[in-house]
């Protein structure tokens, strides 16, 4: 069973930790071509769109964040602790979200690092096409069209 709830200031800080460890070589970049600093992003992190914990049967699995943008949403990041992942919990929190937001938006977008071949097949497999390449950032733009609601 998956509960997706506020963070804590302490997990929040613990996702961007786990975001830095996941991809410190992309986010040095990344922040590099952006002239923009760790401290900066985390700043944006803490005041742009809306940061879920995912606990499954009570024990902290990860985190995602996601950002609604005119008629897409925007999935900052998904990250699962290690223990976690392999276990299907990704591909719950996407179909959530698109069965949440169908109607309301047309797609989800997320970026991707190009060296994520594991996320790569997940959303692949999820729906998600490559719309475009930022290869100056190493990173693949991805959507996945959601479903518009019947008219009852």
């Amino acid at each position: 069973m998956l509960a997706y709830l506020e963070p804590t200031p302490e997990q929040s800080d613990q996702f961007l930790e786990w975001m830095w460890a996941d991809g410190h070589e992309y986010w040095e970049n990344t922040l590099r071509i952006m002239h923009m600093t760790w401290e900066e992003y985390a700043r944006i992190f803490r005041t742009l769109g809306k940061v879920r914990a995912i606990f499954q049967d009570g024990n902290l699995a990860g985190f995602y964040w996601i950002e609604e943008r005119d008629d897409t949403l925007h999935l900052h990041g998904l990250i699962l602790r290690p223990e976690f992942q392999g276990q299907g919990i990704g591909s719950v929190v996407l179909t959530m979200l698109a069965d949440e937001y169908k109607g309301r938006m047309e797609q989800i977008e997320l970026g991707v690092y190009q060296g994520n071949k594991g996320a790569i097949r997940l959303y692949e497999r999820m729906g998600f096409c490559l719309t475009r390449t930022l290869d100056d950032l190493h990173f693949n733009i991805m959507q996945k069209k959601l479903a518009v609601r019947e008219a009852v």
